[in-house]
């Protein structure tokens, strides 16, 4: 019984340790499909007698990140709602009556044994219930998530794609907050000063975790883990 109780601990342990690490390791992952495609080669011809290659800045334009290890700034601007309502009603009646009228002719024996009047009319058997069952739910939440963060240009894709990440860990005060970011965007939507805005990233994932006293208030402790996982309703 001893052994019992201690892997129930031991597994509650390993749920609170182990799952916001997974969360993270799926966020920081590369999607198979960018892995997939194949990387643009950049080229460093240089004309004869020029001092400029394709890979130069230009003179005229904008500075702005065009290859493998330039930075981004990202401006994360997050903002989720979601509102969900159920109501179910249910009802059932049911009635079911039972009568003996004749019974090889003893009929009349069996109701004036059971000192009842002869006749079709008795019932031997009454059965009757009713259930009814009404319920509704309401389920309401938003988050809100406002950041600045560099990212790195990880891979240049084909059509001038860019697969990003960035990562920024900050603490104050006890507490530590960590927001990575991964995604794909487009050289266009860079702005002049080097800037996108989060909605314009495709296939983005954006992780946010806080670890200290103010995150630890919001967290489930280990033993109600325990409890939803072998609650058996």
């Amino acid at each position: 019984m001893k052994f019992k109780h201690l892997g129930l601990i031991g597994i509650a342990f390993m749920l609170a340790s182990c799952s916001s690490a997974q969360i993270k390791a799926n966020y920081e992952k590369m999607p198979q499909y960018v892995k997939d495609q194949p990387s643009v080669q950049e080229s460093d011809k240089t004309a004869l007698g020029s001092l400029w290659s394709d890979n130069s800045s230009s003179l005229v334009s904008d500075i702005k990140a065009s290859h493998v290890g330039d930075l981004v700034t990202v401006v994360v601007s997050e903002q989720i709602a979601s509102q969900n309502t159920s109501q179910t009603q249910t009802s059932e009646n049911s009635s079911t009556n039972s009568g003996l009228t004749t019974l090889l002719g003893l009929q009349n024996r069996i109701f004036s044994a059971l000192n009842l009047a002869s006749g079709g009319g008795n019932n031997l058997a009454n059965f009757g219930g009713s259930n009814s069952y009404k319920g509704s739910g309401t389920n309401q939440s938003s988050n809100t998530l406002t950041a600045t963060i560099e990212a790195r240009i990880i891979k240049a894709l084909p059509n001038n794609r860019f697969f990003i990440r960035g990562e920024k860990q900050v603490y104050t005060n006890g507490e530590e907050n960590t927001v990575v970011l991964t995604g794909i965007i487009s050289k266009y939507d860079i702005s002049s000063s080097n800037t996108i805005d989060s909605n314009l990233i495709s296939d983005a994932k954006i992780y946010y975790n806080g670890k200290g006293v103010v995150s630890d208030t919001h967290n489930i402790g280990w033993l109600a883990k325990l409890w939803q996982l072998i609650r058996p309703f």
